[in-house]
């Protein structure tokens, strides 16, 4: 018994100890070489996230600058004695990664007019780890010129004293969404502003036959009931709010569907997105519309070079808009069909809000 208690003894004794010794390799990294990707490649993508836990950049409005996130840090838990690495960027990187198509076309070679980068970095003494900011200027950002594309930036760590850089951590590539920074990321608020806006649809009627009925929650104007005075719906893959004109069927002059919205958004920006299509086969010019502040969405005739209200095409299905004020919206659609046989199926419609964005 008492050889028992000596050993339990001791070994707590060398399990004390142990606790208090160093280990590992005291090698400098890049945090964001690492983390996001789990180790598998050094993309560090921004925006991440759709919270404030998860954002990997803060806005200085002040300054104009978009200031993301990067550090660097020591490996081991040997105290620090404290360290400078220097900081640098190494085009050659990123030109290499889209030759050998590693980054697709819509990315570019950050410009070195837009963004700002510290030339060192300092961990003090006693510390572990520091960040710094590769500093965007927001204006540039909005530019025209970067809209649809990514920049792409490789930041690389390079001599920290006494200290050696982790090879396999030592470049982070920042790759900048500039369309998710300017106006996203996204929210889905379909079912807060809108009713029965996905498959399946409900109907208030259904045409004897089957196939076409007409739309719950929406108004479905007289001229898009074309099927015997149903309309909007068609049971096809499932169920699609539709309008098509041929095939048997009459043509459809200002045919109108649209819905408002059940309370007012507030102000913000926000997209109408009717991407998510079973069939586009519009040939005359077919309108999504979107009208803040209006119960109803205009006449065919009136809705090109109205400066009221904001439209697409088909070819093009979404619609990004800002209200400055708290107003309800009407969206819909609007068809006037000359040719024959065209139309559109949708399988939902969608309506997001950027509750962050530049």
């Amino acid at each position: 018994m008492k050889q028992s208690i000596i050993i339990i003894l001791l070994l707590s004794l060398w399990a004390c100890k142990k606790d208090k010794d160093n280990y590992g390799i005291a090698n400098i990294y890049m945090p964001q070489a690492l983390n996001v990707s789990g180790g598998i490649n050094a993309n560090y993508a921004v925006p991440t996230g759709t919270d404030s836990s998860t954002y990997n950049y803060h806005i200085d409005a002040s300054a104009g600058k978009l200031n993301i996130i990067l550090g660097v840090a020591q490996a081991s838990t040997y105290k620090s004695e404290g360290f400078t690495a220097n900081i640098v960027t190494d085009a050659d990187t990123i030109n290499l990664l889209k030759f050998n198509n590693i980054l697709d076309n819509k990315t570019i070679l950050m410009p070195t007019s837009i963004y700002t980068l510290p030339g060192t970095v300092t961990v003090p003494a006693g510390k572990s780890e520091a960040t710094f900011y590769l500093s965007l200027d927001i204006d540039q950002l909005k530019s025209a010129d970067y809209q649809g594309k990514k920049l792409a930036l490789a930041v690389r760590l390079q001599n920290a004293g006494k200290y050696e850089i982790a090879s396999n951590a030592a470049v982070t590539i920042v790759i900048v969404d500039v369309d998710a920074l300017v106006i996203g990321p996204s929210k889905d608020i379909t079912s807060q502003y809108l009713k029965n806006t996905s498959t399946p649809f409900k109907v208030a009627g259904m045409h004897p036959g089957g196939r076409w009925g007409t739309l719950s929650d929406w108004i479905t104007n007289t001229a898009a009931k074309s099927h015997d005075g149903f309309g909007g719906y068609a049971s096809d893959e499932g169920g699609t709010i539709d309008m098509e004109s041929g095939w048997g069927s009459p043509a459809i002059h200002n045919g109108k569907i649209w819905q408002t919205t059940g309370t007012a958004l507030p102000a913000g920006t926000y997209t109408l997105d009717v991407s998510d299509l079973d069939w586009q086969g519009t040939k005359d010019p077919t309108y999504i519309v979107v009208a803040p502040g209006l119960d109803t969405i205009p006449d065919y005739g009136d809705v090109n070079g109205n400066t009221t209200i904001q439209y697409t095409l088909f070819s093009s299905p979404k619609i990004t808009f800002t209200l400055a004020t708290e107003t309800k919206v009407t969206v819909g659609f609007a068809a006037n069909y000359i040719q024959d046989q065209q139309g559109f199926k949708i399988y939902s419609v969608k309506l997001m809000n950027y509750p962050k964005h530049l």
